[in-house]
């Protein structure tokens, strides 16, 4: 009975400490003196009272093997339960109870407890990672304290804390073991972690939003190119690729719509991807500290700039194509009286124009800056950008052109006034200055930008008709001296390798023998209708069951015009009984047919007609002149003239050969030519030139079997003839009336090479003067070019003929000295002839031994020449410098 009473009496103390306690404020300064009086000075204490809410904290914490029920709430736990606690640790309990109270009324699961149960759930520790036998002695104590049955204590699982109630336990009984210096080798080392691992997720957080912006930045720029890819998809194609369709892509309303959609998504995408690079401050952070990833940013803002002015470009171009389509649904060139276009409309293409000719300014200037290589691109898309970069020249040319066009456009398409031109073709087989003989020609008549139908004619029927104005008639006082024929006229006129000169000479002559006036001249070659045939296809030709292509178009008209077999057969098909009218019509079919399928074809194969017409006059397999100064002027300002060079900045090179034989040997003749020009050390350029005939006949020339080539070489004024060799004098060697000529040679240097037994000239065609009229005609000595006299203002000339046998091959020389031009570095511009494609072989030479006098190096070029061509000495080799011969190029 004493022993209840003290215990009730005990538990009275404790219930009182415990409730003194919950309502007194805790400081972390009373938390450590406590820990420190429950160290030091309650040893004993602590031993004996392992059961209280302090000594049950500083116990080690085994994780529990079973997990305690939970059948029981917290709270009803704490009113079965109590512990009695010393006064010594009611201010550490109470601060261990202010702490798990905090934690208990967090957990939203838990209800608010009373003020009672407060109290007790301060004073009641209890760890669920305890053991059971830790639990049940905790248990038979309580029960014993507060004088109620141990056996029925037991049987009343307690209830595990919450996390939070643990968590806070366990903090606090690693904090209450630690000494001062503990502590702050604690706070040194967490801040030592801190300072390693901060960087590290800063740099994380960094590299995570670089990855994001990397692929912003990607997404955009690939679909702005996919939706341009798709622009292409719905306006490529034709009606020709497809017949069921009725209208061409470019010119349908609801895929003109679309395109524009498309255009504007892409720029939509290019401006948000622009946004990114000029607002992200992580791409500034970037650009401004790490200096390998600067040159990609700037790559990245010209291409997006270059998107963007390009989508702008396609929008303006459809716009006007929208405007105009209703007109362009018929054929071009058909015979309509309806005009194509008007003055309205060439105002409105104009004004197009200029608003599309700075954005090409642009566009051009930032390509030029552009690196690709810098750019995130597949080496596929690498490629196909290069090539469209490559093409920004010609295109921002071609705007220009046109832009400069507008402005005689109403002349040029015959808006108020229809103009009239007249269409010649060139036979490079008998080849001419300007191209080839012009054997056919033809009345082109334009109205309101609508072509006349187009019908060759023979020339012969016109000039060589009774009582023709050409009778007897002899060439110009300028090549009179070597234009061996008389009843010179139309067929013949283009002379001068200077298009502009012989097209004025063609005008006044058919102003002559037709009597009406035109307004421009036009030549093509054969070539240029090849390229044509490439385009349109094959050209079927039901009435002589002929399928006309790019590869067999010259051997056909050839067939039909001069073989006597070919002749019979069109007079055979055309019922006619005139061999001289029949060996043209087949031509006039073939010119028929493919007029026919240019005036039906989709605007989509028109386009690359005009883009093929632009190159050809390049290359001047296509020839204009317009009678309209401004016109003519614009031709002259772009390289479309076909003019001679007459330039005395630089050194020029210009061979032009005239076949003078009556024959088509021109086609199976290759021409080369090599030309080794030395530098002295003043700039002064001397040549050395061969050049090599070989005529290899194939097929029939239709005439006379030797070729007589006229040759011209135009050079700068003030160059000076130095030696020559290999061009035909007066002076008869052997053949014809002079014995037979050696059967392996006639020349001591062998500058004429035959097959044995073949060293003969043969027969010619009636020439004036010629002393063996009807005759056979001998071979004649070589020797320099027989004429220094120039046809040609602003140039000097060095020319002679060139005679070569049948299946033979004639080398000749020409050496001359042409005085400093303008400032170093030395520059040659060498002019193609119309019709042909000289195989050139070309090395420029620095002085011997000298090579840094001139700053340069050399150039050496090796191939055939398809239009006018530039060259220049390359910048200087150190290597070299101290050289005997600075350049490895072979010599003469």
């Amino acid at each position: 009975m004493p022993q209840v009473n003290d215990d009730a009496e005990k538990q009275s103390a404790s219930e009182q400490n415990s409730f003194e306690a919950s309502t007194q404020q805790v400081i972390p300064d009373q938390i450590e003196e406590s820990n420190l009086t429950t160290l030091d000075q309650q040893g004993e204490e602590k031993e004996a009272d392992t059961s209280s809410p302090t000594a049950y904290a500083n116990t080690s914490l085994p994780l529990p093997s079973t997990p305690l029920p939970t059948t029981v709430t917290l709270a009803e736990a704490m009113q079965t339960h109590t512990v009695e606690e010393p006064q010594e640790t009611s201010e550490s309990a109470s601060s261990s109870g202010e702490h798990i109270k905090e934690d208990i009324s967090a957990s939203p699961e838990t209800p608010q407890p009373t003020a009672e149960e407060v109290t007790t759930t301060e004073v009641m520790p209890e760890s669920p990672s305890a053991s059971k036998e830790d639990t049940s002695n905790a248990t038979e104590k309580a029960a014993t304290t507060s004088g109620e049955p141990v056996a029925a204590a037991a049987t009343t699982p307690l209830s595990p804390l919450k996390p939070q109630v643990w968590a806070a336990r366990l903090h606090l009984s690693i904090f209450q073991t630690l000494t001062r210096h503990q502590k702050l080798s604690l706070g040194l080392r967490l801040l030592l972690v801190f300072s390693i691992l901060a960087p590290l997720a800063g740099g994380i957080v960094y590299g995570l939003s670089g990855l994001s912006t990397y692929n912003a930045l990607r997404a955009h720029a690939n679909q702005g190119i996919q939706h341009l890819q798709n622009v292409k998809s719905l306006l490529s194609g034709s009606t020709s690729q497809n017949p069921a369709q009725k209208t061409p892509n470019l010119l349908n309303p609801q895929r003109i719509q679309q395109a524009q959609e498309e255009i504007n998504a892409a720029r939509m995408d290019f401006t948000s991807a622009q946004h990114i690079l000029d607002d992200s401050s992580l791409v500034h952070l970037v650009e401004t500290n790490f200096s390998s990833y600067q040159q990609q940013i700037v790559a990245a803002r010209q291409a997006l700039r270059i998107g963007v002015e390009a989508t702008y470009i396609g929008n303006d171009a459809l716009t006007l194509v929208s405007k105009l389509a209703p007109k362009l649904h018929t054929p071009l060139l058909g015979n309509t009286k309806d005009p194509l276009f008007t003055s309205t409309d060439i105002t409105q293409i104009q004004q197009t124009l200029n608003q599309l000719q700075p954005r090409i300014d642009r566009i051009t200037t930032e390509a030029q800056q552009l690196q690709i290589s810098a750019l995130p691109l597949s080496d596929k898309q690498r490629a196909q950008a290069q090539q469209y970069l490559q093409m920004l020249p010609q295109l921002k040319q071609g705007f220009s052109l046109l832009e400069s066009l507008a402005g005689v456009a109403n002349w040029l398409l015959g808006v108020n006034t229809p103009r009239t031109f007249l269409l010649q073709t060139m036979d490079r087989g008998e080849l001419r200055a300007t191209g080839g003989f012009n054997g056919q020609y033809a009345e082109v008549t334009v109205t309101g930008g609508r072509v006349s139908p187009i019908t060759l004619k023979d020339i012969g029927l016109l000039e060589y008709a009774p009582d023709t104005p050409t009778s007897g008639q002899p060439a110009p006082e300028a090549y009179r001296s070597w234009w061996p024929f008389d009843n010179w006229g139309i067929r013949d006129a283009n002379l001068s390798a200077d298009f502009p000169t012989s097209a004025k000479i063609v005008t006044n002559l058919y102003h002559t023998e037709v009597k009406r006036d035109i307004d421009g001249v036009i030549m093509f070659s054969p070539f240029m209708i090849q390229r044509v045939l490439a385009v349109t296809g094959p050209l079927t030709i039901s009435e002589y069951n002929e399928t006309v292509t790019s590869q067999n178009l010259e051997e056909r008209l050839h067939y039909y015009q001069l073989d006597n077999a070919g002749i019979r057969r069109s007079e055979l098909i055309e019922h006619v009984e005139d061999p001289a009218q029949a060996r043209k019509l087949f031509t006039s079919r073939v010119e028929k047919a493919l007029m026919q399928r240019i005036q039906n074809a989709p605007v989509n194969d028109l386009l690359q007609l005009a883009t093929m017409f632009l190159h050809s006059l390049q290359t001047k397999d296509l020839e204009v002149y317009l009678g309209n100064p401004q016109a003519q002027a614009l031709l002259s300002r772009y390289g479309y003239a076909a003019e001679i060079d007459r330039a005395t900045t630089h050194d020029g090179l210009y061979i032009v050969q005239e076949n003078v034989s009556a024959s088509k040997a021109s086609q199976f003749t290759r021409s080369i030519f090599k030309d080794t020009v030395s530098l002295d050390a003043q700039g002064g350029a001397t040549h050395v030139l061969q050049l090599r005939l070989a005529y290899n006949q194939i097929n029939s020339v239709y005439g006379l079997d030797t070729l007589r080539d006229y040759v011209r070489i135009y050079v700068p004024p003030t160059a000076k003839l130095l030696s020559g060799d290999g061009f035909y004098t007066s002076d008869p060697l052997c053949g014809g009336g002079f014995g037979t000529c050696p059967r392996d040679g006639i020349y001591s240097h062998q500058e004429l090479i035959c097959p044995p037994g073949q060293y003969e000239a043969g027969a010619s065609a009636p020439m004036l003067n010629d002393p063996y009229y009807h005759q056979w005609h001998p071979l004649n000595k070589i020797g320099e070019p027989s004429s220094s006299q120039s046809d040609e203002p602003g140039r000097a000339m060095f020319a002679g003929y060139l005679v070569v046998p049948k299946n033979c091959t004639l080398t000749a020389t020409v050496s001359w000295y042409v005085p400093p031009m303008g400032t170093a570095p030395y520059q040659l511009l060498i002019q193609r002839q119309s019709g042909t494609f000289p195989e050139w072989d070309l090395s420029l030479l620095p002085p011997t031994g000298n090579c840094a006098s001139l700053s340069s190096a050399g150039t050496y070029f090796n191939g055939t020449l398809t239009q006018d061509q530039s060259f220049q000495l390359k910048s200087p080799q150190q290597a070299l410098a101290h050289d005997s011969n600075c350049y490895p190029g072979p010599g003469v």
